[in-house]
């Protein structure tokens, strides 16, 4: 089967536990199970977190700015079975949640709301409610997350499993000092410590340690330190308060660095106030290390026998804990020896055949609710006819042929109309031997192609679907269901996306609810998300040969004006590809034509907002003298089209009107940019490429790079290795600047993948300048130099 694996959510820097959890799980699966393919769904900045380059896992580094569009698209069109997402989110992916497996790791804020801010708390509970809903199943990491999950009266999926975490691959062989830098063997204290490896979330209970552990110092006198590690956010503010103590914070260490502090340490101290797991207590067991702990929510039951506990909001009792293993070395021998034990019981193996059995579980479950029914009821279903018109569109023409016959409904007749290609249209067409009818012969165009076919139908629904769109997996069955519990409805019409040449999704129709006055306003119909009775066309009749571009729009006035109900479903049923050689954007004026003459003929008038739309075109997607002079000087295309509307009805609204309400409109508009001249002029002077607050300056959201690439100063982890990988648009060489020194240089070949590296000592903590030696132009008249796909050089967080 071929399941997704959606890292949206995964921060290297930040994400913890969960991080490490679906790197071990998956890479277990991803040896353990090569039946099944992997698609993994990735931005730059978490790419290097699944490792492997197996024929059966696949990765896609997704845009910042469209991701869930494209995960959606690609997931149509690879025809994707399950999607396992990291985390619950809010987002707009449309992949059904009864497909998706959402790992919930700890149900934390309901048990602390007040660690949460407001807004966390609504998202947070939005998004958690959706996948304890409707989630095809739900991955959890302890027995004690998996019963919370399962009481919680919000819960409606009952198929809550375990992937519980297993000791990191990173962790286990950095035994001794020789996996370490100079720099990382000096962080090491030479003294007695306790270590306490964490983030400072407020459910971590770093204040009360403190507390307890000054306590523990004025009882004992005895010259112990306490180290902690972790992102180091909020520790200046907390260390003003705690300044006598002997504490040092390290910050984020390498699994390496951290394995040594462990084997160190006189004790893990892991006083949490709420964990979903503990994996610091599996880490500390295989170091060799004590465990003193929490006694509540997960800790008990992972650290079992091997760990001591007390409860974490009593500072005293946490004090006591820290003194006895201070001072009673057989106990701590004997915690020792229990923890290597209790290693055994957690495995990433285990958790991946969890998953797995997970993921064929939603898999037959879906195929159970979408499988084609019976022969002996399928003769009870009425027919749809669909009609392909096509003309030399051979590199679009399977994924539309694939996007019909992988419908779920068994009674679709299917028809493609060719114009007598020369490309490879005919060969994909023969490829597919007797499974549908088509024809390769002249015709007299696109609208002629449509009508041929409709003339062959036997369907009782029609449709058409262009060479270049495609359905969407079970549309034709949710139209028909539509139908068939609304036998008045003579035409119905859903959503749609807009994609490009490679299948990504830029943006989505602009469908609406119907109504007359809506249609002759603006076209919300979708041609390829929308379906009509039989009966109906026998009404009306055929479409309007006479039209080349906008013979959908006339027929649904068409259909409108006889009388026919029209309705709306609000489900995605298509997409409408859009690119440079498609009618809709290279013909955009004639196509403005056709629908004034569709408009004046059915109603008489021509809306406002066609030519609106117009005039936009004119002046923003147009690239001539009249359009660059037009933009210069900052022509407005709503003020030309008031007065190309008005003079075209000026029998209506007679010349002196028209001149008097224009003479009116330029005096508000001079008033207007008096106001504001200081504004305009500084905002238009001069244009305005992306810049954000953040520490990153020519980075782009869909992934481009300037030629000139900035990184703030920030403080590295010694040993650490830089990355950066990508596609050049052109043949070029990126050089790697710290501060003012070259410290790399690197050629990239056009149009191929490549990874570089290079050690983060080289940079210290000096700003970092990645530049390009060229550049290409897009229509935007962005200077673009290399697409980027994978890099640690820099964070997502970094960009804001």
């Amino acid at each position: 089967m071929k399941i997704g694996v959606d890292l949206r959510q995964v921060c290297l820097a930040a994400s913890d536990g969960i991080t490490q959890l679906v790197q071990g799980v998956f890479e277990a699966a991803f040896g353990r199970y090569p039946e099944h393919q992997f698609l993994v769904f990735c931005t730059p900045f978490n790419r290097s977190l699944l490792a492997g380059d197996a024929t059966h896992v696949r990765y896609f580094s997704l845009s910042i700015a469209s991701y869930f569009q494209d995960l959606d698209h690609i997931a149509l069109e690879e025809d994707l079975q399950v999607l396992f997402r990291s985390f619950p989110m809010e987002d707009p992916l449309q992949f059904p949640m009864r497909k998706q497996i959402v790992l919930i790791p700890d149900h934390q804020h309901e048990a602390f709301p007040d660690f949460f801010a407001a807004e966390v708390i609504d998202a947070r509970r939005s998004a958690f409610s959706k996948a304890l809903v409707s989630a095809g199943a739900i991955g959890t990491i302890s027995e004690f997350s998996r019963k919370v999950l399962l009481d919680f009266p919000g819960t409606r999926c009952e198929d809550v499993f375990l992937m519980e975490p297993a000791l990191q691959v990173a962790h286990g062989l950095g035994r001794g000092e020789q996996g370490l830098v100079e720099a990382e063997r000096a962080l090491i204290p030479r003294g007695e410590y306790f270590l306490f490896p964490a983030n400072l979330s407020k459910h971590k209970n770093h204040r009360r340690l403190l507390e307890a552990f000054r306590l523990l110092r004025e009882r004992t006198r005895r010259e112990i330190s306490l180290v902690l590690t972790g992102h180091p956010t909020g520790w200046l503010e907390l260390s003003k308060e705690f300044s006598d103590l002997p504490v040092i914070h390290l910050g984020v260490v390498r699994p390496e660095l951290l394995r040594m502090l462990l084997e160190r340490a006189r004790a893990l101290v892991f006083f949490s106030l709420y964990e979903g797991f503990g994996m610091p207590l599996l880490e500390a067991f295989d170091a060799g290390t004590a465990v003193i702990c929490s006694n509540t929510t997960s800790l008990p039951e992972v650290g079992g026998d091997a760990a001591v506990t007390c409860d974490p909001t009593d500072v005293d009792a946490m004090a006591a804990l820290m003194e006895r293993i201070l001072k009673d070395d057989a106990l701590r021998e004997t915690l020792v020896e229990r923890g290597k034990s209790r290693l055994d019981i957690y495995s990433w193996e285990k958790s991946a055949h969890n998953l797995i059995a997970a993921c064929e579980r939603v898999g037959a479950r879906e195929r159970a609710v979408t499988e084609p029914r019976t022969t002996s009821s399928d003769a009870a279903l009425p027919w749809v006819s669909i009609v392909t018109p096509s003309y030399n569109q051979g590199r679009f023409l399977k994924r539309t042929i694939d996007s019909v016959l992988r419908q779920s409904y068994p009674n679709i007749q299917y028809v493609v109309i060719d114009g007598g290609s020369t490309d490879e249209s005919i060969e994909v067409l023969r490829s597919y031997r007797d499974r549908f009818c088509w024809v390769s012969e002249p015709d007299r165009g696109q609208t002629n192609a449509i009508n041929k076919g409709l003339a062959r139908a036997k369907g009782e629904i029609l449709a058409y679907l262009n060479s270049d769109d495609i359905l969407a997996p079970r549309a034709i069955e949710r139209v028909v269901q539509y139908l068939q519990k609304n036998p008045e409805c003579d035409m119905v019409y859903g959503e749609a996306d807009y994609i490009d040449e490679q299948d990504r999704i830029i943006g989505s129709y602009k469908t609406a609810d119907y109504s007359f006055n809506r249609l002759i306003e603006d076209c919300m119909v979708c041609q390829p998300a929308a379906f009509w009775r039989k009966r109906m066309m026998e009404k009306v009749g055929p479409f309007d040969e006479q039209l080349n571009f906008a013979m959908d729009y006339d027929y649904w006035l068409r259909i409108a004006k006889a009388g026919g109900e029209i309705r709306f479903l609000r489900e995605k049923l298509a997409c409408s590809r859009l690119y440079s050689e498609t009618k809709t954007l290279s013909a955009r004026p004639k196509i403005f034509q056709e629908i004034f003459e569709i408009c004046r003929r059915h109603t008489g008038d021509v809306h406002q907002s066609y030519y609106q739309g117009y005039w936009h075109h004119r002046i923003y997607e147009e690239d001539n003298r009249a359009s660059r002079l037009l933009r210069r000087y900052h022509v407005s295309y709503t003020m030309l089209a008031w007065f190309h509307h008005k003079w075209n009805h000026r029998d209506r609204y007679g010349l002196a009107w028209v001149a008097s309400a224009l003479a009116k409109k330029v005096a508000q508009r001079v008033a207007a940019a008096g106001v504001r001249a200081k504004g305009f002029v500084k905002r238009f002077s001069q244009p305005a490429p992306l810049r954000r607050n953040g520490s990153v300056k020519g980075f782009w959201p869909d992934n481009w790079l300037e030629p000139r690439l900035t990184i703030m100063p920030r403080l590295r982890a010694s040993g650490e290795v830089l990355h950066i990988a990508g596609v050049a648009p052109i043949d070029q060489i990126m050089t790697i600047v710290a501060g003012n020194r070259e410290i790399r240089r690197f050629d990239f070949k056009a149009h191929q993948y490549k990874k570089v590296s290079f050690p983060a000592d080289l940079t210290g903590a000096e700003r970092i300048s990645i530049r390009f030696s060229f550049f290409v132009e897009d229509p935007a008249k962005r200077k673009l130099a290399f697409l980027l796909q994978d890099t640690n050089v820099f964070s997502e967080q970094d960009i804001y």
